[in-house]
């Protein structure tokens, strides 16, 4: 009797460390779900802080451009285009809003940061551009060779126009549809930069290289106040007047979007920089008399980040919106992505 009483208080004993034992387990399981849930919880409540902090500066953004006095040109030096006080690190909702955009000065060289709103306008617009801005587009900054460089101009035409005629090196329906895994020519207008990519003979070396200096919005032509070199560059100005139109632009301090910038008024006062060659002021008027160049912007792109921080993280989230500038309605959205 005594030993099967021992027997059973072992067994008891055993049975009882093993129920502790999964008890412990399932306790420390559950702490660790928990834990994971308010993690996830807390990730999703920053990102839609994050989230709402990007909206505040697109809404700012748009506040800015209604406000722009300047009714008969747009340039860097407006507060819209450049203003560290108004666009950088802005406290707002416990967080911060920043929006910002590069501006290249010289060929293949780094740009400078600015803190506010980008002008389209400053880019070559494809879905306008004539086939020998293309061409020189794609050679230039591309630095396609010059008879890739034709067939792939000819090929952006095909794209984008209605008819079913082939350009010179260019691609109609028939051409697509005998890849290998085929798809239809648009023929129709450009919606997104990328899809450039869809394009006969178009390389991603080749786009990446051009991304930065092109769009898909405007009426094809370049603002003049706003555009950089390589933009400029591209329109077939040489590198020499390109870095002189820059320079003239900056004004004493060298620095793009300051007070001591000069603004272009019209197209013409391209003239005024300085002595021109004969052939830089036949590229000049070349590009006057075929209503190339403007001083004028109506659509912006806006990149917009909402930074949040707590005392363990710091996060962000992206929003980039490209709008019309409306008179009367304030402005038009034609382009939202989230990051």
């Amino acid at each position: 009797m005594a030993k099967d009483g021992s027997y059973r208080r072992a067994s008891a004993l055993i049975i009882t460390l093993w129920v502790l034992g999964f008890l412990t387990i399932l306790v420390v399981n559950l702490g660790f779900m928990v834990r994971t849930q308010l993690q996830f919880a807390d990730h999703l409540q920053d990102r839609l802080k994050m989230y709402y902090l990007a909206r505040a500066g697109i809404e700012r953004a748009m506040v800015e451009l209604y406000k722009d006095e300047s009714e008969s040109y747009d340039a860097l030096n407006e507060s819209w285009a450049n203003n560290e006080e108004f666009f950088k690190d802005l406290p707002f909702g416990g967080g911060f809003i920043t929006l910002r955009y590069q501006v290249g000065s010289q060929l293949d060289g780094e740009g400078t940061t600015l803190y506010g709103v980008m002008d389209e306008s400053s880019k070559i617009d494809i879905n306008n551009a004539p086939l020998d801005i293309l061409i020189i587009l794609l050679e230039r900054i591309g630095k396609a060779g010059t008879e890739e460089a034709i067939d792939i101009a000819g090929a952006i035409l095909d794209w984008r126009d209605q008819d079913v005629v082939v350009s010179a090196g260019g691609a109609e329906e028939e051409y697509y549809q005998g890849l290998s895994s085929p798809y239809k020519c648009k023929n129709g207008r450009f919606q997104i930069a990328e899809e450039l990519l869809l394009v006969k003979g178009m390389t991603p070396e080749i786009f990446s290289a051009i991304k930065w200096v092109i769009t898909v919005y405007g009426t094809g032509r370049v603002n003049i106040n706003t555009a950089s070199f390589n933009c400029l560059y591209a329109l077939g100005l040489s590198d020499s007047l390109c870095e002189r139109i820059i320079n003239f632009r900056q004004g004493s301090d060298g620095l793009p979007g300051t007070e001591d910038d000069f603004i272009f008024k019209s197209p013409q006062d391209l003239m005024s920089i300085g002595s021109l060659f004969t052939e830089e002021a036949t590229q000049i008027n070349s590009l006057i008399s075929r209503n190339m160049l403007t001083v004028k912007s109506e659509i912006f792109r806006v990149n917009s980040l909402g930074l949040f921080k707590n005392e363990k993280v710091a996060r962000s989230r992206e929003i980039v919106c490209v709008l019309s500038r409306q008179d009367d309605k304030g402005a038009k959205i034609l382009y939202w992505h989230e990051n």
